[in-house]
Formats: structure tokens, sequence, C-alpha cells
């Protein structure tokens, strides 16, 4: 009896001495690395309850991370009211693989799969709020930006937030004909512009869309370079999902790598689309009624909801004062065809997507030319 007792005894100490109890390794409970807890154990925000965070030392806590810190890869961000999230940290890098083969990532040296939408990732897998693949559909994974849970769906999915909403011209294809994704929305042909001088400044109007454009040796955006026809449309680096962009600092948005966006947020120039920011293609529009002065100045006229100035007879010599739009042309809209001043370079007559005249396969409708 005194035997049994002292082996018993022994047992104890030596279970304490080791930390956690010794199983064998096809045991559910090994204790892999020295972790007895291995459920504990976090690589991304996303790996812990709703009400713990991940901390710096790569488990879960009740709490936030002002008081734990967040895994590598990833700062602690105030979000107002005492409240503090763990966002990913653009400013570090993992080397995501390509074509969503997972790499050394910012979680802690996991295996990670950067992701902008859903689409980016597997099946089985949901987009979560921190920009990784995760196991789990959306009710136990929370959306990324942007996107919400459809609970009806089967499997639950992540849908977007707008409708509307769309990351390429294919989104919008079942819409109609001459729907195109603009600025992440899918846009009717009459609201897609029809002239550089409904763009921003330096841009041109490219099958309905505003683009930069390079002509005349001007630098592109970062994520884009020139084309033969001196639009910024060429990506510099492909991808075909957001992983394949290799890090955590960049999402795959219609086929370019182009900056993140955290929260929606984006420099000036640039919009949100699927969490990149790409830039601003949508036209500026500041009429509405068609062939009348409507809220244009004393001599203009309103033409695809852009104010011109119009040459029509008694005031045929009204370009010649202008440097710019010296050449007077007539430009054709539903309610007629009217004389405006314009240039060489815009108001073209061989093409207009906001009317459904589109250029020959291989050409491109820049400012009304087919290019």
């Amino acid at each position: 009896m005194r035997r049994l007792a002292f082996l018993t005894a022994l047992s104890f100490v030596a279970m304490s001495i080791g930390g956690c109890p010794i199983y064998s390794d096809g045991d559910d409970g090994y204790c892999s690395n020295g972790r007895c807890n291995q459920q504990e154990y976090c690589s991304a925000p996303s790996d812990c309850a709703s009400d713990e965070v991940c901390g710096l030392d790569n488990e879960c806590h009740i709490g936030q991370c002002n008081d734990w810190g967040c895994p590598d890869g990833y700062r602690c961000d105030p979000k107002g009211d005492d409240v503090f999230a763990c966002v990913i940290d653009v400013s570090t890098t993992g080397g995501g693989g390509q074509g969503g083969g997972g790499g050394q990532g910012g979680g802690g040296g996991a295996d990670v799969v950067w992701c902008g939408n859903p689409d980016d990732c597997g099946s089985g897998e949901t987009c979560g709020t921190d920009g990784t693949c995760q196991a789990g559909d959306c009710t136990a994974v929370d959306c990324i930006f942007g996107f919400t849970c459809d609970p009806d769906l089967s499997p639950p999915a992540c849908v977007r937030e707008n409708p509307a909403g769309c990351g390429e011209d294919l989104d919008c294809a079942e819409l109609g004909a001459g729907f195109k994704c603009v600025s992440g929305v899918c846009t009717a042909p009459a609201d897609q512009c029809f002239d550089q001088t409904q763009c921003a400044t330096g841009d041109v109007c490219a099958d309905g869309k505003c683009v930069p454009s390079c002509a005349g040796a001007e630098m592109c955006p970062a994520s884009y370079q020139c084309d033969a026809v001196d639009t910024c449309s060429v990506p510099t680096t492909p991808c075909q999902i957001t992983n394949d962009c290799g890090g955590p600092d960049a999402v795959c948005v219609a086929g370019a790598c182009v900056p993140r966006s955290v929260d929606g947020d984006c420099s000036a120039g640039s919009v949100w689309v699927e969490n990149g920011c790409i830039p601003d293609q949508s036209a500026t529009f500041v009429c509405s009624v068609e062939g009348t002065q409507d809220t244009c100045a004393s001599g203009s006229i309103c033409l695809h909801h852009s104010c011109y100035i119009s040459c029509a007879p008694p005031n045929e010599n009204a370009c010649t004062s202008l440097p710019e739009f010296d050449v007077c042309k007539p430009v054709t809209v539903m309610a007629g065809t009217f004389p405006v001043c314009g240039s060489d370079q815009n108001l073209g007559g061989e093409c207009d997507p906001t009317a459904g005249m589109g250029c020959a396969p291989g050409l491109v409708c820049i400012d009304g030319f087919c290019k």
C-alpha cells in the first residue's frame, strides 16, 4: 500500500515539474513546442472570440489590444469611445504565395492567404476583417470591410453591402448592355463620362471611365503603366487574386495590385473598390437638361450633363478667344446636334460610350476618338 502511495506521489511531482501532461504524438493532448493549450494560440485577430484580442504573445485574451498588444503584422488602432482593435500594419510585409498558395504572412509566422474580397478565398473560407482568408463561413468569421454576411445563402457567405457594388465590368454584365464598373459601382451608359472635360485634370475619358493620361511623358500612378494609346491602364503588378500581390499592403482590383485601403479610406483622387484604392473613374456632372442652358452660365449649353460654350449663330466666333478650346465642333445628343467649343483632342465624333457607339475590336474610345 505504501509502495502504491509513493508511486502516485512521484507521478504527481513529475507532472508538476514538466508543466503539462506527457502524451504520445498521436494523442490530441500532446504539447506541441511546449504549448499545452494550443486552442489558445492565435496569429490574427479573427482567431479569437469577439470579446477577446490576439495579443503580442500570440494568445487570446479577454480585453483589448491597448492592454495586450497585437501579433506580428498588426498594430493597435483606437476606434473611438475607448475601443481599440488590431488592424493590418501596412508598414510591414508578409510574403503571400502566388495564386492563393499562402506564404509567410504577418500573423506571427503562420501561413496566411491575403484577401480583399470574398472571391479571393477558397471554398469553406471567409475573407475576414484582418484581410486574410479564415476557415469557416461568415456566421463564424466576420466579413471584411464593405461586405456583410447573408445567412440565407447556402452556405452563408459575405456579400457586398452596396447591391450596385462591383470590382470589374463583368460584375455588371447582367444589368444590361453598356453597364460598366466605374469607381466600384455598376454605372449605366448615360452616367459614364463622354469627354475629358468631365474628368479630373490630367485624365481622359476612355471607354466611359476617367483614366490618368500619360501623354507628353506624364507619370502614371505607381500601380499602373502607360499603354499604346497613352493611358495609364497596364497593371504594374498583374494579379488574379489578392494573394498574388505578395503581402498585406496591396489588394487585387480588376487585375492590378493596388494599395490596400484601411476601413474604406483612400488618398485624395482615389476611391475605395473592394478594399483597394484606385484612381477615381467617375465623371463630374453639373447639369441635367440636355440642349438647354439649364444651370450653365450664359452662352453655354448642357450636353452630356456638362456645360460647353456654344458657338451657334450668332456666336460663331466664341471659340477664337479660348486657347484650349478654339475649335467649333458639333456634338449630338438625344435633343439634337449643337455646335460647341472644343479642341482637336476632345469632343470627337467617332464613338460615344454613353450612346452605345463603340469602336472596332482592338480600339479604345478616348474623348470621342477611336484609338
